[in-house]
């Protein structure tokens, strides 16, 4: 008999916390890569949409467009970099 298991056999209850308690950190270890994998993706498509909003604003003939178009992309960023900001210190 070892020191993990009762006189019948059985796993004791310590030794099944411990397998729980490793499990868990699996999970939570898991969870966290994935959280980083969604907000790098995140980040990339906020990129990638900010970006064409950029190249239409400078497609505009009229400079009040653009201004405003080059406005709500700089807040789109501004708001997207404190979302990623706040989640990834969440996820450490």
């Amino acid at each position: 008999m070892t020191t993990t298991e009762t006189k019948n056999g059985v796993p004791s209850f310590d030794a099944a916390f411990e397998q729980v308690k490793g499990s868990s950190e699996q999970i939570l270890t898991a969870a966290r890569k994935a959280g980083n994998l969604y907000l790098d993706s995140y980040e990339k498509a906020v990129d990638r949409t900010t970006d064409l909003q950029l190249k239409l604003a400078g497609l505009s003939q009229q400079e009040w467009l653009k201004s405003l178009i080059e406005a709500q992309v700089d807040v789109t960023r501004e708001l997207a970099g404190s979302y990623t900001t706040t989640a990834r210190s969440l996820l450490k």
